[in-house]
Formats: structure tokens, C-alpha cells, sequence
């Protein structure tokens, strides 16, 4: 089916933690917001049609999973990234990161260090602190209009207390992926030096057009026995509150921890009925036109917001993501301290965005904007950036 993403949602009946929520903090209720990790569309029909089957039962007992749900996450790594995976690798959470965190738990000790390549995600760090262990930074370098690892940096980072590498892939906020060469070069150093890789790889499935993605646990047997790869079908079908996610490795001992990190926090037992049952027709070839036609219409709202910046805002620097959908921008050029920056934004503009800052090192004077929403709306939220800028 055809499905139309110039339709704006009805907020009736909705608090959401991208719009509601940020109305209220701000007591502004004409804010936009292009901050928070949602896209402003309704998910493929297919998936609306399976929860509202699901609620009309009228039954919300624990859950177990059908076999038909373990071949649907199979099939479609198969068939999207040409990994082969088994149903005895799949394990589940209600988060990728409450299970990066659990993992920690029992693969580390106090102090043990977690490296992680920034700018990331907030929560990388946050997830490393409130679990006792020792982040470590190990800055990418920007090349515009991309950026790359730095190999060299991450080497001198390693010490004999490093145990993790937190990898992003598709790397959240510039949409950066990491090639089959790039990843088994990371994955030799990890191996060579003792250090297990979990794998973000929850952005897997918003490619732009031509792209392609390798999960890391797929390059070979020594690279899947030493990675743990959590994903979930959340970013790729817009279903980040029903809380359910993948914890995928071959390895048994990997397994093992997890599910004893599990049983400690009892998230072992149930699940959630409706992220299950979501998760399962997501991944089901029914819904592969929609995460197509939902990349194709963001992938022309990056082309329309690069024309906008480069006609009114030609200073500001744009990267080009490969995937997701972000457009991470470097607006150093308006020679504001952060904390003006993003002042500027909310107070100014009326929109809101994500902070590039929170994200590590070399987000400072960035910002990353959502581009999952209706165009009309990215062109009023642009509209006032210049507005918000001339009367500045």
C-alpha cells in the first residue's frame, strides 16, 4: 500500500515525552520539536492492524513466544542483511539499553573501563557511570561531510581494565555507517586485546537509497563469538513505547550472563504482549514498503532541509547521513556558547532540538534534527530558525 507521511497525527489523547512533555517544561505550546528519537508518522498498517486484533481479545496475560515470532526475526536478518542467525542465539529485554546496562553488570567489575566513540548518544555514558565502570571517550574524526574511527586513538585508549566497546551502527546522531572493512578492523583490535563488543544496531533498518548494512556479529565466526548485538524493531517502525527488544549472540557464555542478568531484575518472565506481537509482523516482509517509503520521504526532507540551509544559512555545515533519521549540523558559525545556542532554539525559534553537547565529545555547537515528521512541518521549524536568527 501507499502510504501518506505528509498527513499530520492527532495529538488527541497523546502525551509523548517529543511533544507534551516538552510543551509543559517549557510552557510553550507552540513549540515544534525535532529532539526526541520519534518520527511524527503513524507505524505500517500491518502492525496497527495485529495490536488492534491483539486488544480486542481483551486478554493481556504474560506472553510466550510462537515459533512463527523467532522465524519472523530470523527471516528478516536473512533477507536485509544476508546474516543467518538462530532461534537459540535470540534473547529479549524491554530496552536495548537496560540490557546494555545488565550486560555490564555481569561481563565488567567497578571501575573496569567502557570504551565508546563520540559523539553518541547520551546514554552511552550514562548507562557506563550509573553502573559503576569508568567511560572512556575515544573521540571520531569529523571529515566533512562524514566523519571516521580513529584507529589510532582507540588503540592508545586500551588499557588492561578495558573489558566493552560500545558500538553505534548505524552511528546515532550522523547517520554514519561503519563499512565491513571499518568493522573488522574495530573487531581485530577488540579481539587482540580482550574486549567484547555490544553492538547498537537499532537504526539498522532506515537505510537511504543504495545503502547497504553489516552487522558486525555477521563478518565471521570469531566477530559473531565476540560480539553481542541488541536491536529492537522500535526505531525502524516508530515503536519505541512498547518496550521490547532483541539481545542476539552466539556466544553461550554471552548468553548466559544475560539471562542471569535477567533473572536478577526478573525482566526474564512475560515480556511485553504488544511490543511481541509488534515486533513480530514488523519484521515481517508485509512491512518492508513502509520502512522504503518512510526512508525515501526522509531521505527528501534531508535533500529539502540542505537546499534550505544551503539558500539562507550557507555557513551552517550539514554532514550527510547514510542512515537514520537525523541531519547532524555544526552551527559553530553562529559563534554562540552552547547553552546560547540551544537557548536560541527554544526561546527563540520555538523549536526544539537535540543538544549536540550532551552527546560527547565534539558535539559542542551541534545539534541533531529529527527529520521523521511531515515536510510541512520541518519547513515552518526551518522557517523559524531564520526568523529566530534576523531578529536575534
Amino acid at each position: 500500500m501507499n502510504y501518506n507521511f505528509d498527513t499530520h497525527l492527532s495529538r488527541e489523547g497523546l502525551y509523548t515525552a517529543k511533544w507534551e512533555s516538552e510543551f509543559e517544561r517549557k510552557n510553550d505550546y507552540s513549540l515544534l520539536p525535532f529532539g526526541t528519537a520519534d518520527m511524527d508518522f503513524k507505524s505500517a498498517q500491518p502492525i496497527i492492524d495485529a495490536l488492534t486484533r491483539t486488544a480486542q481479545k481483551g486478554h493481556f496475560g504474560y506472553p510466550d513466544k510462537p515459533a512463527s515470532y523467532y522465524a519472523s526475526i530470523i527471516n528478516y536478518h536473512a533477507r536485509k542483511f544476508n546474516w543467518k542467525i538462530a532461534k537459540e542465539w535470540i534473547q529479549n529485554g524491554v530496552g536495548i539499553y537496560s540490557s546494555m546496562g545488565a550486560l555490564l553488570q555481569e561481563l565488567t567489575t567497578e571501575g573496569d573501563e567502557v570504551l565508546y566513540m563520540t559523539p553518541v548518544h547520551h546514554i552511552f555514558a550514562e548507562i557506563i557511570e550509573v553502573n559503576r565502570r569508568t567511560p572512556v571517550e575515544v573521540p571520531l574524526l569529523a571529515k566533512f561531510p562524514s566523519y571516521d574511527i580513529d584507529f589510532f586513538t582507540l588503540e592508545k585508549s586500551i588499557t588492561e581494565r578495558s573489558k566493552i566497546l560500545f558500538l553505534c551502527n548505524p552511528h546515532n546522531p550522523m547517520g554514519r555507517i561503519w563499512t565491513a572493512t571499518e568493522l573488522t578492523k574495530l573487531q581485530d583490535i577488540c579481539i587482540k586485546n580482550g574486549i567484547i563488543i555490544i553492538s547498537d544496531e537499532v537504526y539498522s533498518g532506515l537505510l537511504y537509497k543504495g545503502e547497504s548494512f553489516t552487522p558486525l556479529a555477521s563478518l565471521s565466526k570469531a566477530s559473531s563469538m565476540n560480539t553481542i548485538t541488541v536491536t529492537s524493531a522500535s526505531k525502524s517502525f516508530n515503536l519505541t513505547g512498547l518496550k521490547h527488544s532483541l539481545v542476539i549472540s552466539e556466544n553461550p557464555e554471552f548468553k548466559q550472563k544475560y539471562l542471569t542478568a535477567q533473572k536478577r531484575t526478573n525482566m526474564f518472565y512475560g515480556g511485553s504482549l504488544f511490543g511481541q506481537v509488534a515486533t513480530e509482523v514488523a519484521f515481517s516482509i508485509e512491512c518492508d514498503e513502509w520502512t522504503e517509503q518512510v526512508m525515501a520521504y526522509v531521505e527528501e526532507n534531508y535533500r529539502f532541509s540542505q537546499q534550505f540551509f544551503s539558500q539562507h544559512l550557507p555557513e551552517i555545515k550539514i554532514y550527510q547521513p547514510q542512515a537514520t533519521y537525523f541531519l547532524w549540523a555544526d552551527f559553530s558559525a553562529f559563534n554562540m556558547r552552547n547553552a546560547e545556542l540551544i537557548s536560541f532554539f527554544e526561546n527563540s525559534a520555538h523549536i526544539i532540538v537535540t543538544n549536540g553537547k550532551t552527546l560527547g565529545s565534539g558535539g559542542d555547537n551541534f545539534i541533531r534534527f529529527n527529520l521523521g515528521c511531515p515536510r510541512e512541518q520541518l519547513s515552518k521549524g526551518l522557517e523559524r530558525i531564520i526568523v529566530a536568527k534576523y531578529n536575534h
